[in-house]
């Protein structure tokens, strides 16, 4: 499959580009629902100058991907894979209004973003960080065949956001080929 563009069911995946800017910050920051900040953690807010600039900033870079989930002309949320390198990568997704939960979208995303890491970027290994309490996500990745292989601690966070665990998924383990 093309690299900028993936589709599943009435959704399409396709890497972020300068012009999506002012709809990533709708969408992203302006409309999403507490729970979207709650689970990934988001504490801080930022002004549309701010995410225009970070746009900006992360279309160059050439060790990550950062691509936006649409139905629709509707930014939904996002799925990213980044810090690339001695093949394995990091990956961290958001849906981010609650009416978007427990729809498949979060697992079809995860399922396509993971073939482009496997398939198209031949990466060993992909990682990712969750918090404890974020069970639909936990289940989500073992589901594809994540496993957690460290529990962190973070003293300098939040008594909520202080333990998180790192999860892995090899390439040998993907269960979805």
């Amino acid at each position: 499959m093309e690299t900028r563009i993936r589709e599943f069911d009435d959704y399409q995946m396709r890497l972020i580009e300068e012009t999506d800017g002012e709809n990533y910050f709708k969408y992203a920051f302006e409309e999403a629902s507490k729970e979207a900040d709650y689970y990934t953690g988001t504490i801080e807010k930022y002004t549309k100058d701010q995410v225009l600039s970070y746009v900006e900033k992360i279309i160059k870079k050439e060790n990550r991907y950062d691509f936006i989930i649409l139905h629709g002309s509707e930014i939904i949320g996002e799925i990213v894979i980044n810090e690339i390198e001695e093949a394995k990568c990091h990956y961290r997704i958001c849906i981010y209004r609650i009416e978007n939960f427990s729809k498949g979208i979060g697992f079809n995303a995860t399922k396509e973003i993971v073939k482009f890491a496997f398939e198209e970027l031949n990466l060993a290994s992909i990682e990712l960080e969750v918090f404890p309490f974020n069970e639909r996500a936990i289940a989500l990745y073992r589901k594809i065949g994540f496993e957690i292989v460290e529990n962190i601690v973070d003293d300098e966070a939040d008594e909520l956001y202080k333990q998180i665990y790192l999860m892995r998924l090899m390439k040998e383990n993907y269960k979805w080929q």
